[in-house]
């Protein structure tokens, strides 16, 4: 597996920043959008916060773990948090491998998790 590059990019649209999240995410990559995306809330208001999980084909508990972080200190600058684009495989891991979710907000699609944050 090569590593992840670590240029995070957002999208704003409106008042929600969507984020492509690469294949495979890593713990640097999941560390810099963390800080790339605090910068951008604290610097215009933002009412929601959605990773687009569609490409991404591995999620480990790790990395889970990471996303968890970016969701609690999202919510603490005031944005809503949506994981969009689960695919199937992943979402019966982490299952699997008993993760906590009960702060999962998911969606099938980005529209869909637009529609969520209205």
């Amino acid at each position: 597996m090569l590593p992840s590059d670590n240029r995070v990019v957002l999208q704003r649209l409106q008042d929600t920043v969507i984020v492509p999240l690469p294949d495979p995410l890593g713990k640097a990559y999941l560390e810099a959008l963390n800080t790339t995306l605090l910068d951008s809330l604290h610097a215009q208001s933002t009412k929601g916060v959605i990773l687009d999980m569609s490409g991404v084909e591995l999620l480990d508990a790790d990395d889970f773990a990471q996303l968890h972080h970016i969701w609690q200190t999202t919510c603490l600058m005031g944005a809503g948090f949506v994981l969009a684009g689960l695919k199937p495989g992943i979402a019966a891991a982490l299952t699997l491998m008993n993760v906590a979710d009960e702060w999962v907000v998911s969606a099938l699609s980005v529209e869909h998790a637009m529609e969520i944050l209205r």
